[in-house]
């Protein structure tokens, strides 16, 4: 019996948090959508390394989906450390874990990220068995978020456990969508989403906006015609920013870089640029 209670002692002695309190309080950004191959982990990277660049702010990057598109698309410039934790583990893990464990740096002053991590697809279904199962990712980020001004959170394309995780965790949700009916369909449900769980968990999310994504400035006048639809639907929730198609931006994900790295003087640099300074706008 001595043996038992010294056991359930060293756990609760071993759930307190290695990490001090910081000076900080992020604002905690979900960038979700339903539909993959919209621009949802392309606009999380820039959009990221834009806010630590050009705008001194210290960022966390999460990859929160297994197939870790966040650690590809920054591979050139992530300073590595050996011991991380993986996120999935510190999701499931029984003593108290913070997302802390699983940071590294990079070359961008300020920004930081979780890496790649496979074993978030089996954590998915694992999730659905632990208690507070909504909650695991927000009480993992009660120290993180003192640490960092913004925390940006890449979701898994879906409305899983994961994105549930990482839509209780947050304060705002940016959507990605192109201009596709489907993209825009799953946009919308998303809105949706965010309703469901401001209505039934009682959780103060806000959508920070609906940014359209991959558009072809040569058919600019199919584009407006979308987009006038889209603002009576969706109204004063569509950015005023657009990304467009821009080859640059492929060609500075291969090279494992953001676009501001790989070519700071390009058209998608710019319009990142510009929407990091909307999204700063609307936070304020």
């Amino acid at each position: 019996m001595r043996n038992l209670i010294t056991s359930g002692l060293r756990k609760l002695v071993r759930s307190e948090s290695r990490y001090s309190q910081g000076d900080r309080q992020a604002k905690v950004i979900a960038i979700a959508t339903v539909k993959g191959g919209v621009g949802k982990t392309t606009t999380a990277v820039n959009l990221a390394a834009a806010l630590a660049a050009d705008h001194g702010q210290r960022v966390l990057l999460i990859d929160l989906d297994a197939q870790g598109h966040c650690t590809t698309s920054l591979s050139a410039i992530i300073e590595e450390k050996s011991d991380l934790v993986a996120v999935h583990h510190i999701l499931l893990s029984e003593e108290r874990l913070e997302v802390l464990d699983a940071v590294a740096s990079t070359e961008i002053e300020g920004l930081h990220l979780t890496l790649a991590d496979p074993g978030l697809a089996d954590a998915e279904g694992r999730i659905s068995q632990k208690i507070g199962k909504e909650l695991l990712l927000r009480d993992a980020l009660e120290m993180t978020r003192t640490h960092y001004d913004l925390i940006l959170i890449d979701c898994p394309p879906n409305k899983g456990n994961l994105t549930l995780n990482a839509l209780l965790a947050a304060d705002e949700v940016l959507i990605p969508t192109d201009l596709s009916p489907l993209s825009v369909q799953g946009a919308d449900e998303l809105i949706e989403t965010v309703l469901t769980v401001r209505e039934r968990l009682n959780h103060d999310l806000e959508v920070l906006g609906v940014v359209l994504t991959r558009v072809d400035g040569r058919t600019a006048k199919i584009n407006d015609e979308i987009r006038s639809t889209i603002e009576e639907a969706w109204g004063g929730l569509v950015l005023e920013q657009h990304i467009g198609i821009n080859t640059r931006i492929a060609q500075a994900q291969l090279k494992g870089e953001p676009i501001f790295t790989h070519d700071p003087d390009s058209r998608g640099a710019k319009h990142y640029r510009q929407l990091a300074r909307e999204v700063l706008e609307r936070l304020s």
